[in-house]
């Protein structure tokens, strides 16, 4: 009985880590920023590396990059759902930052 006790309160504080909905990485990293942008809630660390949280609009996510470059600047990384852009992607995505 203190066995199965102490599992319980052991997977009780036991709390997965909350996936990334969608994540990207700046070319030319800057300030610090938070926005939400398609449904998303975009966060940027000044070491360029960005995480996003919520469903987000429903979109290609190539368009969805776009979108996004053309807010924050080209970037080196994109991925939606654990899936990352190919190099062909992102130079379609990165066009949105001229």
């Amino acid at each position: 009985m203190l066995l199965v006790s102490l599992i319980s309160a052991t997977l009780a504080f036991a709390q997965p880590v909350p996936a990334l909905d969608a994540a990207a990485t700046l070319a030319v990293p800057g300030e610090a920023r938070r926005v939400i942008l398609d449904g998303r809630s975009w966060a940027c660390a000044p070491d360029g590396a960005c995480v996003a949280r919520g469903a987000g609009a429903s979109q290609p996510v190539v368009r969805e990059c776009r979108r996004f470059v053309a807010r924050f600047g080209a970037v080196t990384r994109y991925e939606r759902d654990g899936v990352a852009l190919t190099e062909a992607q992102l130079t379609q995505c990165n066009a949105a930052a001229a």
